[in-house]
This record gives C-alpha cells, sequence and structure tokens, in this order.
C-alpha cells in the first residue's frame, strides 16, 4: 500500500500536448475577472497613443492589467511586477506569457495618466451599469497620502539655506584640493591629464543642484518647508507626523463603498475640494447624488453656497470650535458694531477669511484701561477682536440641519461609508507612502489604487452573475 501520492508530473516528464495559459488560473480567480472586466472598457484614448514605427510595444491593454492587478494585490513597485511576471502564474496569465522589464513597466505607469484616469471613469460606468451605484448618499472625504522624501530630504528655510551654503563651500573645497593635486602632479609627470571630475565633486555638484531648485520652488510658492527630492509635495500633518505629502480626495458611493469621484491635490485643507468633488462625481455618473456628506474640514461658505446653488442636500458640521468669544457682547446691526459688558464700544477694521468662511473683524482699543482687558484679549494681543460671519445665513441654516435628528442619523454613516474605502488602499493596498514623484505621478498611483478597490467591489458581483449564469 503506498504511503504517499505519486507527483502528477515529475519534472523530466514531457506533456503530449503543451498546457494552455487560460488553464494557469481558475474560473473564478480574481485575476481572471480583472482580466475580463479590463477587456469590456473602452480603451480608445489608451492606443491612440501609439503611432506604430520602430520595434513593437507591448499591447497597452495588457501592461494596464498588469499594474492594477498588482495594485490590487498591494503589489506597487515595477521590479517586483517584473518579478511576478516571470514566476506568478497569476500574473503569466495576465501578461499572456509576455516579459515586459521593470523599465518598461515604470515608464507604462509614468506615461498614462491620461490614460489611468479614463480606466477609473470605466470601472464608475460599469458599476452603474450593474448597479453597484444608486447615488442615494454619498461621502466626501480625503485622505493624506505620504510623498517619497525622506526626512533628511525634508528643509526648512533656514536648514535649506544652510545646507547649500555647506554644499557650496564643499565644492570650493574640493575644487582647490583638486588644482592643488593637478599643480603637483604636473611638476611630476608634466603631462597628466587631471580634466576628469572627481565623484564627490559630481555627488556635490548634483545636490546643489537639487537643492536651488528646491529653494526656487520654496520662494515661488511663499513656503517655509519643501521636500527637495519632491517639490510638488507639502509639508502636512501625517500619521507619521509632518510630512511631504499630498491630498488624496474621493467621493465614495453609500450602497457598495464604489469609488464615484477621485483627485489629488496640494492642499492640505479640504474646506475648498467639496464643490469640485462633488462636480466630479456628476460628470462621472451623469446624476446629482440625492445627499451628500463630509467631516467639518469641508465646512466653508464656497462648499454651503455650491449645496444650495446646485440644490443638493448636504450634510457639513459647523468646524468651528464650540463655545464664543462673544458672550457679553452685543451687537447693533444699525450701526454695525458691538458693545463689550464693560460698555466699550468694538468696531468694524477688516473682513478676513478664515478657513475658507468670510468674517467681519471688530476691534476695541480701550482694553488697555479696561477691569477686564487682560481676561478679553489676554497678554499676546492690544485689543480685543470679535468675528462675525458675512452674511452667515446659509451656514447658520446648515448648523440647524446639523442639529436635527434627521441631520445627526444621516451624518452618522460618513465614517462607514469613506474610511473603510481609504483603509482598504493604504492598509491592505500598501499605499501610506507613494512610489512616484510629483503631482502627476501622486495622481496616476491613487488613481490606480483606487481602480484597484473598485474591481474588487465589481468581481464579487461579476463572479456572483457568473454563478448564476452556470446554474441557470
Amino acid at each position: 500500500m503506498k504511503v504517499f501520492k505519486e507527483p502528477m508530473a515529475t519534472k523530466s516528464q514531457m506533456f503530449l500536448l503543451p498546457p494552455s495559459v487560460d488553464d494557469y488560473v481558475p474560473e473564478d480567480a480574481p485575476a481572471r475577472i480583472v482580466s475580463e472586466i479590463i477587456d469590456s472598457m473602452d480603451h480608445s484614448r489608451l492606443y491612440a497613443r501609439y503611432k506604430g514605427g520602430g520595434a513593437p510595444a507591448y499591447a497597452p491593454k495588457m501592461m494596464l492589467k498588469l499594474i492594477v492587478f498588482g495594485y490590487s494585490e498591494g503589489v506597487r513597485s515595477s521590479r517586483r511586477i517584473d518579478a511576478a511576471v516571470r514566476q506568478d502564474l497569476r500574473f503569466m496569465f495576465l501578461s499572456e506569457m509576455s516579459r515586459p522589464d521593470f523599465r518598461t513597466i515604470a515608464r507604462f505607469r509614468k506615461d498614462n495618466l491620461e490614460a489611468v484616469d479614463s480606466a477609473f471613469k470605466e470601472t464608475v460606468r460599469i458599476g452603474m451599469e450593474m448597479g453597484l451605484v444608486l447615488l442615494e448618499h454619498v461621502s466626501v472625504d480625503g485622505t493624506k497620502l505620504e510623498a517619497n522624501v525622506s526626512g533628511k530630504e525634508t528643509y526648512g528655510r533656514k536648514r535649506l539655506e544652510k545646507t547649500l551654503e555647506s554644499v557650496e563651500k564643499r565644492i570650493a573645497e574640493i575644487l582647490e584640493e583638486a588644482d592643488r593635486i593637478d599643480r603637483e602632479e604636473d611638476a611630476l609627470y608634466g603631462d597628466a591629464r587631471g580634466d576628469e571630475l572627481p565623484d564627490e565633486l559630481k555627488d556635490s555638484i548634483a545636490r546643489r543642484k537639487r537643492l536651488e531648485k528646491a529653494k526656487k520652488a520654496m520662494d515661488e510658492a511663499g513656503r517655509n518647508a519643501i521636500g527637495a527630492t519632491d517639490t510638488d509635495s507639502r509639508l502636512m500633518k501625517t500619521g507619521a507626523g509632518n510630512r511631504p505629502a499630498y491630498n488624496g480626495q474621493a467621493v465614495v458611493d453609500k450602497e457598495n463603498q464604489m469609488i464615484v469621484a477621485a483627485d489629488v491635490v496640494q492642499d492640505e485643507a479640504d474646506s475648498s475640494q467639496y464643490a469640485p468633488m462633488v462636480e466630479e462625481a456628476v460628470a462621472n455618473t451623469g446624476a446629482k447624488p440625492d445627499k451628500t456628506s463630509a467631516d467639518g474640514g469641508y465646512f466653508s461658505t464656497e462648499s454651503i453656497e455650491y449645496a444650495a446653488k446646485e440644490d443638493i442636500d448636504a450634510y457639513i458640521p459647523d468646524s468651528r470650535p464650540k463655545g464664543s468669544n462673544r458672550e457679553g457682547f452685543v451687537y447693533d446691526e444699525e450701526k454695525d458694531e458691538f458693545t463689550c459688558p464693560e460698555g466699550n464700544t468694538l468696531t468694524f477694521g477688516r473682513e478676513r477669511v478664515i478657513k475658507g468662511l468670510g468674517y467681519r473683524i471688530y476691534r476695541c482699543y480701550r482694553c488697555a484701561g479696561c477691569p477686564r482687558g487682560q481676561e478679553c484679549h489676554g497678554k499676546s494681543s492690544r485689543y480685543k477682536e470679535i468675528a462675525k460671519r458675512v452674511d452667515d445665513r446659509l451656514q447658520q441654516a446648515m448648523s440647524a440641519k446639523m442639529g436635527s435628528e434627521e441631520g445627526r442619523s444621516v451624518y452618522r454613516l460618513r465614517k462607514q461609508i469613506v474610511e473603510p474605502v481609504f483603509g482598504n488602499i493604504k492598509a491592505n493596498m500598501g499605499m501610506r507612502r507613494l512610489l512616484l514623484r510629483g503631482l502627476d505621478g501622486a495622481k496616476i498611483e491613487y488613481l490606480l489604487g483606487c481602480i484597484g478597490h473598485n474591481i474588487g467591489k465589481i468581481a464579487r458581483c461579476w463572479a456572483e452573475q457568473r454563478a448564476l449564469v452556470i446554474a441557470a
């Protein structure tokens, strides 16, 4: 009686008929479903870039399959995808045994922002056709995507100037030393060349160029900190602290957590992103959502006015801290001034925009002799300021809506709609830190993550529909 099973085929066994690539993955395998979904998309814009001539290119649809499936599986590195098409049956199936190297994969990903964006919109279209997107309630939110910048390449203005000065000094020292060595060798050998740049000097010159580019970008943008290896990034508060990052925006449909709009912006604040993101969602789906929700970071005059103008049922909580510095102060609408509890008058000084909201600022200059002066303005200011919203009727109406039972009930759904999506993209797909640099690179990577997420949602429905067809 045999103890062990015989192998299906030994290493030296010859097959009578060669195996088919189609046999590499099961019928319900995610790789097969990804392939079928991408096959069903419109790729006319992607193929339009290829004019022919020269060596034949790899089929762009095949390349897109490899990259999208890689991102959905957390395989983002072009070198890891390169290895997978040689070792992983799923990737071999998708590439149909083609073996593009990592440079080709990286170049295709880098050069096809428009095609990737088009592919994302195609996932939205397919989701709508399959009934996965209902637009009864969508949530808008943002997440910080850490840029590909090391901590030592993140500079404040003073540190950047000091580092640039030290690099200039080191270059001068290297050149002086090289000149001294040349003179000594000339004296010894007469015809020594001595015209090659030392490796240390090459590195120092390259670093100076990088720092000068970073300083120029910092000056042009009026910023106080910059990531030298990715000057498009902005210093933002992330889970790892203040780091160079981008702000990934998403609009997510409640029914199946499909992403219906996505973008990457350089603004850390979300206050100006509500209107453009909802507009993109409408453009991608062809219809307005019944309800929208967003966290307090999106509360701004621009957001509230846009929702009112477009007749969108929005739920956005007031981002202002609780409590008021106006307790005991009386406003006279006719005179347009405040009176403090001590009887002093606060007159209008100027208008100011704070977190996207317009305010009229009123000031009292009598605090020095007032018994409540320090209590009002503290030690850091010479006068008391009162901020009053400019035409805040819409904001007041939104605050009243959010205070209602219905408003609280709708808003409670926001977290469970959008936050698991970011969890999937950042934790399961490993996209806490970007690989590509520059704003376009950030958009490509984020959109690939969104495509991977949407295809995962579509794939489950796709598999269920196929099972029903087979059963019938």
